[in-house]
């Protein structure tokens, strides 16, 4: 990827945390480009470190008992690790927001929408160093939630979180989310506990949003289906580890790694013909005790003596198509 146009950029990034039984290594050496205006889609299982890589990212990882021990998170060729937390304050909805996956815990339910809303606003405002009043606060939070599709907002903006379904909830955190004006918008599985019929509108307004206000998205979720439908770009992630980079296209046409295979396998195909879902044996490791080699060889159906023993790097398969597999190691493939 140009330079030029590289927005986030996270090198070999490695988090341990401390635990009564050992140390557990959640990630181990993540790394990831996103350009401005790029849509990446982070999937994988629960448990295998997507939540963290975002609050990595926005300097929310909860220290003690969590330890960065390598790797940087550069954004516009800044390293958000080494930044002081008063400057991450100004960047943190100014420049990257996060939406969370369950609103009911983040939206205050002893105060109003408006209330929260104005609040967020006007907090942006005071650290970007404008003069804003409460009532230029209050109009800005209406036309944000007619931008996330609330109708009469000028009423609703006045309801407390209770009195939204669980839909106009999300649509009030996406609302907050985008009125610091950011570049880079992380949706940490934004359709969680939501029917599939309102899964298809927040999926379908985030795409709308992408496209009004020039956002960079990193979409997080275990469902390959919402990614593919946001997303230009998917990486897979597995105990920690990128175990696939590609675009959504070919890795639904070509998926590479015996992982990726097994999550696409365990989707229901319902215009194709009937087969069976496979899914894939197993579970997660234990992160305080991991596998040597490569972390998903105890479930893989074509594991090799070397995957017992070292763990593959991501390696280019075909333009910019990377899978961490031994399989495309023509030197180890015996």
């Amino acid at each position: 990827m140009d330079s030029n146009t590289e927005l986030l950029k996270m090198c070999d990034l490695r988090i341990e945390f401390e635990t009564f039984e050992g140390i557990a290594t959640v990630l181990d050496g993540v790394s990831l480009t996103l350009d401005r205006g790029d849509t990446l889609g982070l999937v994988g299982e629960t448990g295998c470190g997507k939540s963290i890589t975002a609050k990595a990212i926005l300097g929310l990882l909860p220290i003690p008992p969590t330890r960065i021990t390598a790797g940087k998170v550069l954004f516009h060729q800044q390293n958000l690790l080494q930044t002081p937390e008063s400057k991450l304050q100004t960047i943190r909805g100014s420049k990257i927001a996060m939406i969370f996956q369950d609103p009911m815990t983040y939206l205050n339910p002893v105060f109003s929408v408006r209330k929260q809303m104005v609040d967020v606003i006007l907090g942006h405002a005071k650290r970007q160093g404008r003069n804003l009043s409460a009532r230029e606060a209050e109009r800005k939070a209406i036309e944000l939630l007619k931008a996330v599709q609330i109708p009469n907002a000028e009423i609703r903006i006045k309801d407390y979180p209770h009195e939204f379904s669980g839909g106009m909830r999300q649509r009030v955190l996406i609302a907050m989310a985008l009125s610091g004006e950011p570049e880079l918008l992380i949706a940490d599985e934004p359709t969680t506990a939501l029917d599939v019929t309102i899964q298809a509108q927040i999926l379908r307004l985030i795409r709308q949003l992408v496209e009004k206000y020039h956002l960079s998205v990193l979409l997080i979720s275990h469902d390959m289906g919402v990614v593919a439908s946001v997303c230009r770009r998917i990486a897979v992630m597995y105990a920690g580890n990128i175990v696939e980079l590609t675009t959504t296209e070919r890795i639904f046409t070509f998926p590479s790694h015996p992982y990726t295979i097994g999550l696409l396998q365990s989707i229901p195909d319902l215009y194709g013909r009937k087969k069976s879902l496979t899914g894939i044996k197993g579970s997660i490791p234990d992160f305080i005790h991991s596998p040597e080699g490569c972390r998903f060889h105890p479930r893989c159906a074509q594991m090799m003596s070397v995957c017992r023993k070292v763990k593959p790097v991501l390696a280019t398969i075909d333009g910019n198509h990377q899978a961490a597999c031994f399989l495309y190691e023509t030197s180890f493939a015996t």
